[in-house]
């Protein structure tokens, strides 16, 4: 089954280094504080990006990873590294010279570059904090007289630079794990030159499914005769690698000194207040009168007011963000990790204009990835059945809100899947479903979906139109979890807005002739719409959430599996219709 997708663009390093020098200059003038804190976070991750992209397009040319073309973009991150731990661990008061000059190196060797850069995810869905990697080098700093540190590339470069800098390392190497996601191996050269007495720290977010990138540089440094006590993983959790681990992943995952500080431990109750999340919100909404109240994992169901014998929705508890409710006397608000960096501020952007247009809870703002927001416990679920008058309500409201999209964000682009990849989603999807006569049938869409191609317009789609994302009061209406999904960490991304109103459709049953009216009310409000688009992507659409939900099957406890089963097979009744339709019908 095919749902996630990694999310990459070229770019000119020219762009990221001239973006770079701008917020380099803004830190340089901003108070001590969280914020100044949060844009050198921000300028660690594009050095982090920069180093990736730099080594990565070395490797394209060279055919194996090699130091050569590493050093300038490392060395900046190693020292934003420096500047954020600083912060850090000066309670955000001081972070030492801002790395200028090697700026402007990187600037004279990789300003010609068209570079290949890949988001972290970890820092972009899974809240994985780089200063929480330098507070697990700090404390096993005494383990070894000196260390070498590895990071692997794309988000280990810039937790590497960050675990070097608290274990007082050189500048890290990165490594490019490649092959067969369960059986990587490191595309580099035998390590010369191994010195015996150090300690060895391999860096990177995971473990997944096999862990076998970690495992694939373990490997790779026990053959050049580092000893097993003297390697030291530094995973973002504590857990070890899942059911496709092999044998040898395993066995290294449970010899190695694994690394790590949680965010609960690290952010949640740190010692110093001015680590700890609840400090965070409380610069935004004043003093907090209670504990913030994890509602992640699903448990914000019961939080919800709903008719009489409306089921809770289906939650698929390991695939949500981080998120807690904070009480702050008269108010309460949601706290929800968005992303660090560029992608958190853009997740800004978008919750202010949809807040003030009214068709989102407005946002407080956002403080170091995590955005706040009222929480309207005087709304509830929208029921499945709805008088005629408030349905038709519904549908106003569905055109005014995927017309105000349509015009308010603009995407790029290569910033979503291609016609061709969402094609070949629903081909493997449907055959994953039906066998191999519904992929057969899909391929055969080939032709349609190449033409339509040339009419796409991306924006930043929704990408969550379900039932249970919508709340109503007597006169109001809002739609939740409206402002990072088209960022989410799936292969669908940024679509034309035919991908919501596909969503809209399918999620509220909407007949054709209430599919015309949400059309025409979003044409009327400024919308592209095209008609044919919408028939076309209806079986795509399909096939995603299908999957989506099949694999939220397959990873639920007991508790959560009836209400998942219930989508899935929904989804997959609704495919195998819109699959025998006439394409475009």
């Amino acid at each position: 089954m095919q749902v996630y997708g990694d999310v990459a663009r070229q770019q000119a390093g020219a762009q990221v280094i001239a973006r770079m020098s701008h917020d380099m200059r803004h830190a340089g003038t901003m108070a001590p504080g969280l914020s100044r804190h949060s844009l050198l976070v921000t300028l660690l991750i594009d050095a982090g990006m920069l180093a990736q992209g730099a080594a990565d397009a070395r490797l394209s040319a060279a055919g194996e990873d090699t130091v050569a073309g590493q050093q300038e973009a490392m060395a900046l991150t190693t020292a934003l590294a420096r500047c954020c731990w600083a912060s850090w661990c000066s309670g955000y008061q001081n972070c030492g010279p801002l790395p200028f000059e090697l700026l402007a190196r990187c600037e004279a060797t990789l300003a010609d570059a068209l570079l290949l850069l890949r988001v972290p995810e970890g820092y972009a869905f899974y809240a994985v904090y780089p200063e929480l990697y330098g507070e697990a080098a700090r404390r096993c700093r005494h383990m070894a007289p000196h260390w070498q540190v590895f990071g692997l590339r794309s988000i280990g470069t810039s937790l590497a630079a960050m675990v070097a800098v608290a274990l007082g390392a050189p500048v890290p190497r990165t490594l490019r794990p490649v092959g067969h996601p369960f059986d990587r191996e490191i595309a580099a050269p035998p390590l010369q030159c191994v010195d015996g007495g150090a300690g060895f720290a391999v860096v990177d977010e995971g473990p997944g499914l096999s862990g076998s990138s970690m495992a694939a540089a373990g490997r790779w440094l026990q053959q050049a005769g580092v000893a097993t006590n003297r390697l030291h993983f530094f995973p973002s959790h504590a857990g070890l690698p899942g059911p496709e681990a092999g044998t040898f992943a395993r066995t290294l995952w449970t010899s190695v000194s694994r690394q790590h500080v949680s965010f609960e431990d690290g952010v949640g109750t740190a010692l110093r207040t001015e680590h700890q999340l609840r400090r965070w919100v409380e610069t935004l909404v004043g003093p907090l009168v209670a504990p913030l109240q994890d509602i992640g994992n699903g448990r914000w169901r019961p939080l919800q007011t709903r008719d009489k014998g409306e089921p809770p929705p289906p939650a698929h508890p390991w695939q949500e963000r981080l998120k807690y409710l904070a009480f702050s006397g008269e108010a309460t608000w949601l706290v929800k990790f968005v992303g660090l960096g560029r992608m958190g501020e853009r997740a800004l952007v978008r919750a202010n204009a949809l807040g003030s247009a009214g068709f989102t809870p407005a946002p407080a703002g956002l403080r170091h990835g995590f955005l706040v927001e009222r929480w309207r416990d005087d709304l509830g679920p929208l029921p499945s059945r709805l008088p005629r008058a408030q349905r038709a309500s519904l549908l106003t409201k569905i055109g005014d809100y995927l017309a105000f999209r349509s015009r308010s964000f603009p995407a790029a682009a290569d910033s979503g899947a291609s016609m061709a990849s969402l094609l070949e989603m629903t081909r493997c999807n449907a055959t994953e479903a039906f066998g191999v006569s519904a992929g057969e049938r899909c391929a055969a869409l080939e032709r349609s979906f190449q033409h339509a191609s040339a009419d796409v317009v991306r924006v930043e789609t929704d990408n969550r139109m379900h039932r249970w994302e919508w709340l109503a009061g007597r006169s109001l209406l809002l739609k939740t979890d409206a402002v990072d999904h088209a960022a989410a960490h799936d292969l669908v991304g940024c679509q034309d807005i035919a991908w919501d109103m596909v969503g809209a459709e399918v999620e509220w049953g909407l007949s054709p002739a209430e599919l015309r009216t949400v059309a025409a009310r979003a044409g009327q409000q400024g919308a592209h719409i095209n008609m044919s688009l919408i028939a076309l992507l209806r079986p795509s659409y399909l096939a995603f959430q299908w999957a989506h939900f099949a694999m939220a099957v397959n990873a639920a406890d007991a508790p959560e599996r009836a209400a998942l089963v219930a989508e899935r097979d929904r989804y997959r009744r609704a495919l195998r219709i819109a699959l025998e339709a006439r394409p475009g019908r």
